[in-house]
């Protein structure tokens, strides 16, 4: 059925990775890198063959290997990025034949149908990789994403190459003068751009972020266009404030994984203490501006046993609670892998909170309206707290919590911590597995 595999996303967006290969999105997973914007431009990329292809196999019900992590999403009923991507084309996957249908964007489904995947539409949504300069080595990220943890991985592969491979080093595209000024001279003709959104690295350590925001801003398109970025928040740079001024709207997600030191081992070598004074300088921010903040969040084994304590200081602050995604990759950090124990703990603990503040399920999807921030909480803690209660234990899960114990073992070899000093109620459970 067309509700369970569709995505318009390929119709009006794409993703420029770390080294300036194209992806068909910012969620897809694909291999190929032979695409490259030192070569090829965006809209030449945007009616490529792969890009043509995608289309024809969504539109012809075609369940597609590189669209893995939006259905492992669905299959949980979390709000994937499909289906966030859908909402952008009017279409509700509850009600799917009839909302397609009524879609502005139908029009253009036909006529991909017709063509072979052709599109004569327009990009409106763009994800731009930076590059890898970050600060940070947060265990569960990638190196071709953090300069800091392709290091580590350099040491880790020397002795557990199975779990860590070679880190394969690249240069960011963004370190090309040209190449840039090519990159903004395109973006600033496209006549239906809306979004864009900036990953690193780490976005406000890399002197590409404010470069290109400053281009677009000379380019004259920055007040029709919502700048966001993704920050670890290790970070506050009073550039950001003269940027938030030139651009329509400028969304900051803000990642963090909890509000104790755990965050600190999770996101190595953050300090919670002063991610959280800094998220407090960004708050201040919003009154007078036109900033939208989240805590963007992404779940694993561990921080999943603390999700009540971070909700919390969600609700308390009135910060918006956006979800990026159920953590897919490594899969020895997936949630499912928590002992039983903690897994009702947590469900215990999240229903204490939602009859706490008394709250209920809403229709609101990560709106950034500042009316509605507690109804995107609300929806964030119950989606959680569904997950947690009902999603089925994976068949192999005594070879990945094997894993897991070697996996963070590895790391704390070259770090010389512990994750027991953060989660004690863990001990039993990672000795049970040879931690």
């Amino acid at each position: 059925m067309l509700k369970n595999s569709f995505c318009s996303s390929p119709w009006f967006h794409l993703r420029l990775t770390y080294d300036g290969g194209f992806e068909e999105c910012r969620w897809f997973k694909n291999p190929q890198s032979d695409v490259n914007i030192a070569t090829t431009s965006i809209m030449e990329f945007y009616n490529h063959d792969r890009m043509r292809s995608l289309r024809s196999d969504l539109l012809g019900g075609k369940s597609v290997a590189g669209c893995s992590s939006c259905y492992y999403e669905d299959k949980f009923d979390k709000v994937s990025g499909r289906k966030r991507q859908l909402l952008k084309s009017a279409i509700d996957v509850d009600n799917f034949a009839l909302t397609a249908r009524s879609s502005p964007h139908y029009a253009e489904f036909l006529h991909s149908q017709n063509t072979q995947g052709l599109s004569q539409y327009h990009i409106a949504d763009l994800q731009i990789d930076l590059g890898n300069i970050c600060n940070s080595a947060c265990i569960m990220c990638d190196p071709k994403a953090s300069s800091r943890l392709e290091q580590d991985y350099i040491q880790l592969h020397k002795f557990n190459p199975v779990q860590f491979a070679q880190p394969e080093h690249y240069r960011s595209w963004t370190r090309d003068p040209e190449t840039v000024k090519k990159f903004v001279q395109e973006v600033a003709n496209f006549k239906d751009l809306k979004y864009i959104h900036f990953l690193g690295g780490e976005t406000l350590y890399d002197p590409a972020f404010y470069s290109i925001c400053e281009q677009l801003i000379e380019s004259g398109i920055s007040q029709n266009v919502i700048v966001g970025t993704t920050t670890n928040g290790t970070i506050y740079d009073e550039r950001v404030e003269k940027l938030i001024k030139q651009f329509k709207e400028f969304h900051l997600g803000i990642s963090i994984e909890s509000v104790t030191e755990l965050n600190d081992y999770i996101r190595y070598p953050g300090k919670i203490n002063e991610i959280k004074a800094n998220i407090d300088r960004f708050l201040k921010l919003r009154a007078d501006s036109k900033l939208y903040i989240s805590l963007r969040i992404t779940p694993n084994v561990f921080t999943i046993s603390q999700l009540d304590l971070l909700f919390e200081y969600m609700i308390e602050n009135n910060v918006i609670a956006e979800s990026c995604n159920i953590l897919y990759k490594p899969e020895c950090l997936r949630i499912e892998l928590m002992p039983p124990e903690i897994r009702n703990s947590i469900v215990a603990r999240l229903d204490a909170l939602i009859e706490k503040y008394q709250l209920s399920k809403t229709n609101h999807i990560n709106i950034r309206r500042s009316d509605l921030i507690s109804d995107v909480i609300a929806n964030n803690i119950i989606e959680y707290r569904d997950l947690i209660k009902n999603y089925t234990v994976p068949t192999d899960v005594e070879v990945l919590r094997q894993q897991l114990v070697t996996f963070i073992k590895s790391f704390e070899s070259i770090r010389n911590n512990t994750i027991l000093d953060y989660l004690p109620e863990y001990e039993q459970f990672l000795r049970a597995y040879g931690y």
